[in-house]
């Protein structure tokens, strides 16, 4: 199935996928399926021998993940296995009821599928599963015709055919007969009777008759009771009845079998669509199990590099329970193709190689995998593995033996476009030769251009590692204060054994631990020591560099606070001057449009007394008193002399208001207009009015801004509820100024929010009446209000 790089590589071996433990990934996928078509799929997944191949299928899980994101699972109730039943009809051969009925429910689950699909594809993307369901054959017909001649358990309808129809009929009105006869005879042979009921033997109603009377009731004797005083006995009056109802049944047989035959003759035509509908719901459901898997696992979509290219950034082992996993992070096939790991037993060497081999697997399976956003698996034509004691008592291979059995094949069909997984390499025989061994082999596997990681626990391939070009050392870090290992890989560092610092934790006594020390090659003390200064130096970065992450998270955290607070600040402060500005606008276009109304009506009422110039310079003073752009400011000028209750304008925002209060300075003050208090510069106000000399405290009087009310408010565009609050503050306000005569615009619409504001008025304490607005004013659309 893998044959990639050369016509000769074999398939993907079901060794490798053994090792690697990917039939276990598989079988949780499996449980996942909703359908036992998915889950046959499931069990065929493999590696796939094309990276196209693989990304398209990644892209359909990924289109599946976004789906169960949005809509949940798919519907696959009702979608069982019908292919064999269907290729039975393809032969012509009769199907049974239930059969059918199966076959029914699955053609209504496919079409359930493919408009559950269309649905979705109308919101968001799924470019993939709607090709896919594009291949879904409408067998309507063919369901339809189940439905109209069979019930939901299969049985054939009386409607199937007038002739099963008119045989039933008879049938029950044959057993009506029967019944109508035995129950009469269970009245009047009463005497005769053992119990007055009808009892059934075999297929034949009988009466359960006291053995003495037995030739008082002529009939057919079908049985005896165990103790021989009951004699059960078909009576002659039925008996030719119930020959007529199993000829009826026979009948009725016969006619149900040329339905069934009709029946399945339909189904055998549509077989083709029919198989290839559950090659395709087989494939969704398959799609649909792995991004299940993918939620539940945590698993990301990896890119396929077809540079071979690894990048693993925090990936776990997915076998390992998810808070129990390590993540590693291992980039491979770029700057070094080969890594070799050391470390002590039990460290996480061997997980390390099977999480790397596993998720390889897996991405070219069309899987996610349990590993961060953005990891990529360098496409592989094969994965080679050798990993655990191979030892066979049964060919006499020794441990070592078994290893370069595999090892000898592997090196025959490896590419530079393979994997190479290599554990403890050149273990089982003596180290000097194991070691010679493992480096030769090392040195072959990188001049062919693979990507290998090896484990080891030799010294000269820490050496071999360090001196030659396109590989790296790694370990997996182990606690000497704790003895226990952490299993991180530590990429660029090779291991230690710790063999003495462990045993001197554990209380071996000193002078053994000189005399093994003393024993020890120098260089080789050497170069434990300058690794120990290393692991040292590589975690004191490593906690500054932690440290230093912390204090610029922080930092940003701050800076991105204080950008919020700004951006909020300076938000809400064009919010607050356009806000005013537009009000200031209204109020004057207002002004206008009363001013051009007056003027209109003096030149109608007065056309001789009144002047077109003094029309205009009346009108020019109005347009005067429109407010200035916001953007205008005072800078420049000095600052006025203000004092709390002095009326000023905002030269910015072209408002007035009241002085609340003057800074110790008088560089600042902070201004009441209407409901808004705000902060201004003192050279950005003009003075108006001066307050006036305070009245006697005893007046307890306290002067506020002088307020202009309209003769009128709108509240077109709003309901009842947003409407009625401020009809109510705007009648309050137009009391207080002393107005007797307002009027509310509501327009006419639907009349609810006319209707509305009209109830709300008759219960008003300060409306003494209202009327409709008359033909001047807007008719209907307005009430005219009067205030007490």
């Amino acid at each position: 199935m893998n044959a990639h790089a050369t016509p000769s590589a074999p398939l993907m071996s079901d060794h490798v996928l053994t090792v690697l433990e990917f039939p276990k990934v598989r079988a949780q996928i499996r449980e996942l399926a909703a359908t036992s078509l998915g889950k046959e799929r499931v069990d065929m997944l493999r590696p796939l021998s094309e990276r196209q191949a693989a990304e398209a299928e990644l892209a359909a899980v990924d289109e599946c993940l976004q789906y169960l994101h949005r809509q949940g699972p798919l519907p696959f109730g009702g979608i069982r296995d019908i292919r064999p039943a269907v290729r039975k009809a393809a032969l012509r051969s009769t199907l049974s009821g239930e059969e059918l009925v199966a076959i029914a429910s699955f053609i209504h689950g496919a079409r359930r599928i493919r408009q559950a699909l269309l649905a979705a594809a109308a919101s968001f993307a799924l470019p993939r599963l709607m090709a896919t369901a594009e291949r879904l054959a409408d067998v309507r017909d063919a369901e339809q015709e189940i439905r109209r001649h069979l019930d939901d358990e299969g049985q054939v309808l009386d409607g199937a055919s007038p002739e099963l129809r008119r045989i039933r009929t008879q049938k029950r009105e044959t057993e009506a007969r029967v019944r109508q006869v035995l129950d009469g005879m269970l009245r009047t042979h009463q005497r005769y009777l053992q119990d007055p009921v009808v009892a059934l033997r075999g297929s034949s109603l009988c009466l359960p008759v006291r053995v003495e009377f037995k030739n008082m009731v002529p009939g057919v004797v079908h049985d005896y009771s165990a103790s021989g005083a009951t004699v059960y006995i078909e009576p002659q009056a039925v008996v030719e009845l119930n020959l007529r109802i199993r000829e009826l049944e026979v009948l009725e047989a016969r006619e149900v079998e040329r339905i069934l035959a009709r029946i399945s003759a339909v189904v055998g035509d549509a077989a083709p669509q029919l198989l290839t509908n559950a090659d395709v719901l087989a494939e969704i459901d398959s799609w649909m199990a792995r991004a299940e898997y993918a939620v539940r696992a945590g698993a990301s979509r990896p890119r396929l590099a077809d540079d071979g290219v690894f990048d693993l950034r925090r990936a776990r082992h997915p076998l390992l329970p998810r808070e129990q996993a390590v993540p590693i992070d291992l980039r491979l096939g770029d700057a070094y193709q080969m890594v070799v790991i050391t470390g002590p037993n039990t460290g996480g060497k061997t997980v390390t190689l099977k999480t790397i081999g596993l998720l390889t697997l897996m991405a070219m399976a069309g899987c996610f995998i349990p590993a961060g956003e953005g990891s990529s698996i360098g496409f592989c034509d094969q994965v080679f593995v050798d990993i655990g004691d191979e030892q066979s008592i049964e060919q006499s291979l020794s441990t070592f033996s078994s290893h370069m059995r595999h090892i000898v094949d592997m090196l025959a069909h490896v590419t530079q476009n393979s994997l190479v997984l290599l554990d403890e390499l050149g273990a089982g025989t003596d180290p000097t030769e194991g070691a010679a061994l493992a480096m030769a082999i090392l040195d072959h596997l990188r001049k062919v251009g693979c990507r290998v990681v090896a484990t080891t626990h030799y010294p000269e391939l820490k050496a071999y590692a360090f001196r030659t070009p396109g590989a790296v050392n790694a370990s997996m870090e182990f606690d000497v204060e704790t003895l226990r290992p952490t299993y991180r890989l530590l990429v660029g560092v090779p291991g230690r054994s710790n063999a003495i610092a462990i045993a001197e934790r554990l209380g071996l006594p000193a002078a053994i631990l000189a005399q093994a020390r003393a024993w020890l090659d120098r260089r080789d003390v050497a170069v434990e020591d300058i690794l120990a200064q290393m692991e040292r130096a590589r975690q004191e970065m490593e906690a500054a560099r932690e440290r230093a992450v912390a204090a610029r998270a922080e930092a940003e955290a701050l800076r991105a606070q204080w950008e919020e607070a700004r951006t909020r600040l300076e938000e809400e402060t064009r919010r607050v001057r356009a806000q005013a500005a537009a009000q200031a606008q209204e109020t004057v276009a207002r002004a206008q449009a009363e001013a051009d109304r007056i003027i209109r009506a003096l030149r109608q009422m007065h056309a001789q007394a009144v002047k077109d110039h003094e029309l205009v310079a009346l009108r020019k003073a109005l347009a005067d008193a429109l407010p200035e752009e916001p953007a205008k400011t005072g800078r420049g000028r000095q600052p006025a002399s203000v004092s709390p209750g002095d009326v000023v304008r905002v030269l910015s925002l072209g408002q007035k208001g009241e002085v609340v209060d003057v800074a110790g300075d008088g560089q600042a003050l902070v201004v009441q207009l209407g409901a808004l208090r705000m902060k201004v510069d003192a050279t950005d106000v003009e003075v108006l009015q001066k307050q006036p000399p305070a009245a006697p405290a005893s007046l307890g009087v306290r002067r506020g801004l002088p307020r202009t009310v309209p003769l009128e408010i709108d509240v077109r565009g709003e309901t009842v509820d947003e409407a009625l609050p401020r009809v109510d503050k705007y009648l309050d306000d137009a009391v207080v100024a002393g107005l007797k005569r307002v009027a509310i615009i509501h327009g006419k619409g639907t009349g609810a929010l006319r209707d509305g504001v009209r109830r709300f008025l008759n219960r008003h304490p300060h409306v003494a009446s209202w009327t409709p607005g008359g033909p001047g004013e807007g008719g209907d659309g307005v009430t005219v209000v009067e205030l007490e």
